[in-house]
């Protein structure tokens, strides 16, 4: 039987977050003095495909945690786009995310903005010599998390822990900082769960359409979701926000669509009303994490823990991870190594 990279890579997660969390933790006087030295009036998170995603979760949750304001773009709009993208009367931190730091719109938004003085830079990557720490004032580098297969799973969990945590720091919100360090024990505990969970839903070769629905910086996770079935099925699915799915895409629902909600306690109040319409329309339906009130026929997977949305949300990535690993392997196809990608694009 074939061993892949990515099992290896899904699975050891756990571990690699306590090095994050140890990393960051070596790094967490130089990361305040920075911040507070250079006081940034917006943050803007950015990357490209799973680090685009990374950046819309991180961001959200870096104006939730800290009140500064803060939003993600695509890196190509920095420097394509800069007029639409960056306030030249704010002083602006850019946060730039890439697993290999060679990602070639990345670079080139952190040089950018470093050339034409547009505001501070800091790098998130595996690869501590690369491109993209040589345009940054400060960087956080997570060798750790270097991967074999083409697709991000532990460097996507990991380079949004380091954002999370730089939140926290930020905001010297030291409770949030807490329920981040009790991610690896929380990851190994559901493992086998988020194994479960992505066998029954992934094997199901009666889905032939995914749907995944995320609030605020879920939404972030649901695309990633999203990616991460296409990259490696090249299976047919989407990601929207919950309530926004109701304003015309949930035309689509069938007997043949499978829609996951990553519930959190911010919504729970809305979903109820929202797992009723998406049964309504015969999808099939799973929730993850906090749920709303019981629905007939709705699957859903408790996380447990003392965990608030900010931080249980990395949790989540398990799942939808394995959902892709197992619909992957049912379809007999190599998940290290989907068509037409590489670990890298470069322009």
């Amino acid at each position: 039987m074939t061993t892949y990279f990515t099992k290896k890579e899904i699975l050891q997660q756990p571990s690699t977050w306590q090095e994050t969390l140890d990393v960051i933790q070596n790094d967490r006087e130089s990361i305040f003095q920075f911040i507070h030295a250079f006081k940034p009036e917006e943050v803007i998170f950015t990357g490209c495909g799973t680090s685009y995603y990374i950046s819309i979760s991180a961001a959200l949750t870096f104006m939730e945690i800290t009140g500064i304001s803060a939003r993600a773009v695509p890196a190509s709009e920095i420097f394509i786009k800069p007029e639409a993208v960056i306030n030249p009367n704010k002083k602006t931190l850019v946060i730039g995310a890439s697993r290999s730091g060679t990602t070639t719109e990345v670079v080139r938004a952190l040089e950018y903005v470093k050339t034409h003085h547009l505001g501070e830079t800091l790098a998130v990557t595996a690869y501590p010599e690369s491109d993209l720490v040589k345009h940054a004032s400060l960087s956080i580098s997570l060798p750790h998390v270097q991967e074999k297969s083409v697709v991000m799973t532990s460097s996507f969990t990991n380079i949004l822990l380091s954002l999370n945590l730089l939140a926290a720091i930020v905001a010297e919100d030291r409770s949030y900082y807490e329920e981040l360090s009790k991610l690896p024990e929380a990851g190994s505990a559901v493992m086998d769960d988020a194994i479960r969970f992505g066998q029954q839903i992934g094997e199901n070769l009666s889905i032939e359409h995914y749907i995944i629905l995320g609030l605020g910086a879920y939404y972030g996770l649901a695309c990633e979701g999203m990616l991460k079935m296409k990259e490696m099925t090249q299976v047919f699915c989407e990601a929207f926000n919950p309530l926004e799915f109701r304003h015309g895409p949930i035309s689509v629902l069938s007997e043949k669509c499978m829609t996951v909600l990553l519930g959190q306690e911010a919504s729970a109040d809305y979903d109820t009303a929202l797992l009723k319409d998406l049964k309504k329309y015969r999808s099939q339906v799973a929730v993850i994490g906090k749920a709303a009130d019981p629905v007939e026929d709705v699957k859903v997977v408790q996380i447990q823990g003392e965990f608030g949305d900010q931080s249980r949300s990395i949790l989540y990535l398990l799942y939808l991870q394995w959902m892709a690993y197992s619909r992957t392997l049912k379809l007999g196809l190599n998940p290290d190594e989907p068509r037409n990608l590489s670990q890298v694009v470069k322009l």
